[in-house]
């Protein structure tokens, strides 16, 4: 599930450039992407690209989304009643802090680059 949700904010990057397609949402859009996949900004991308760079990526943030949606499962599945609900919660709190490391690196490469 928790990969599911991470490739619903890759597609929804996808389409967000194809609507947007100035400055702005190509800011979102990427913003998006990095949502998807927070290993993008430790490898380099976008200042460089490449297939085989974007390929491990997804691999790499895949294990982790693995990871992320087997440990809320195991946080859930304490609880005597659960639902969707619940899940959603917790994987919201645990994916905030890759959210937020990636913004982060973001940032911190957008300044290291002169961009602000």
């Amino acid at each position: 599930m928790a990969i599911g949700a991470a490739a619903s904010l890759w597609f929804s990057g996808i389409v967000l450039s194809w609507f947007l397609p100035e400055t702005i949402g190509g800011a979102f859009s990427f913003m998006l992407m990095v949502m998807a996949l927070p290993v993008m900004p430790i490898l380099g991308m976008p200042a460089s690209g490449g297939g085989h760079r974007l390929l491990l990526a997804i691999i790499l943030s895949a294990v982790i989304w693995w990871f992320v949606g087997q440990t809320v499962a195991g946080r859930v599945a304490k609880r005597p009643v659960v639902g969707w609900r619940e899940w959603a919660r917790e994987f919201f709190l645990l994916g905030l802090g890759f959210w937020i490391g990636a913004a982060g690196a973001l940032i911190v490469g957008a300044l290291a680059l002169g961009a602000f």
